[in-house]
């Protein structure tokens, strides 16, 4: 059960954190109003918490360790317990950044880079060899992914909230970086795969059949994706009845589908190996 939990916290902290440090580069692209952030915000600070709080337990195995001493001392040299303080004090500074107005676009480029060097902090690309290619395509991988991910809540409001014009400028703002950084998260997320599988076999192991699963979902969205820019958005453009509407919806199966491959992500990187071990 303690694992199941772990789990949850692992993926609604990956969900959270990558929508809140999506949302907050908002105001760096988006020419309209940006959409209010402080609830991925919250949540992320608070699943952080959670997880820092539940890392004994994690280690014991079973709820008890909550009050063991020498497993809060041990989390002093655990590099999960460094990364998710990293990326507290990432999500914290964001958070500053968001109630700062254009002063917070500066505290942004810090934090930032903070949130996204926190998931090179521990996992297997720490583990395996060439730590430093790794690391790299690591943190390329999650800046994308957390700009495309983020992205989508904002651009879901503003259509809801906005008058056509201006929710077509950032979705065409949010379309000219995404022309480039989705293909780069595709190809960073390449290289990993290449990098950390044994070889073709280890995609019949469960760390390979869920990484099999994170590429429909992601081909799954990235259609979606396409659909957007090709149909829907040249749509909004000539102001076609129900655009808006149509556009959020699919918008919104998007950003689901985004959901559903980071909770697989969760599952693969923290319950498996790559080489099956």
């Amino acid at each position: 059960m303690t694992e199941g939990f772990w789990l949850l916290l692992r993926a609604a902290g990956l969900m959270l954190t990558l929508q809140a440090a999506g949302a907050a580069l908002t105001p760096l692209w988006a020419p309209a109003p940006r959409a209010p952030a402080w609830a991925p915000l919250l949540g992320a600070l608070g699943v952080i918490l959670l997880q820092l709080g539940f890392e004994p337990i994690h280690m014991a195995g079973e709820w008890s360790g909550i009050g063991a001493a020498p497993l809060w001392r041990l989390m002093a040299h655990d590099s999960a317990a460094h990364a998710l303080a990293l990326r507290g004090a990432g999500v914290a500074l964001l958070w500053v950044a968001h109630g700062a107005g254009r002063r917070g676009r500066w505290i942004v480029w810090g934090a930032f880079p903070l949130v996204v060097g926190s998931f090179v902090l521990t996992g297997h690309t720490r583990s395996a060899g060439r730590p430093g290619l790794l690391g790299a395509a690591l943190a390329l991988h999650v800046a994308a992914a957390a700009f495309w991910y983020g992205s989508l809540p904002q651009l879901m409001t503003l259509l809801r909230t906005h008058a056509a014009p201006a929710a077509l400028a950032a979705i065409t703002a949010f379309s000219r970086v995404a022309l480039w950084l989705v293909p780069l998260l595709a190809g960073a997320g390449a290289l990993l795969a290449w990098l950390l599988l044994p070889d073709l076999a280890a995609l019949r192991l469960p760390y390979g059949q869920l990484l099999l699963g994170k590429i429909a979902l992601f081909l799954a969205a990235f259609a979606l994706a396409a659909r957007h820019r090709l149909r829907l958005t040249p749509a909004l453009a000539v102001g076609a009845a129900d655009a808006a509407a149509r556009l959020r919806r699919s918008i919104l199966i998007e950003f689901l589908l985004l959901s559903a491959l980071l909770a697989v992500t969760a599952v693969m990187t923290g319950r498996f190996s790559p080489a099956g071990d």
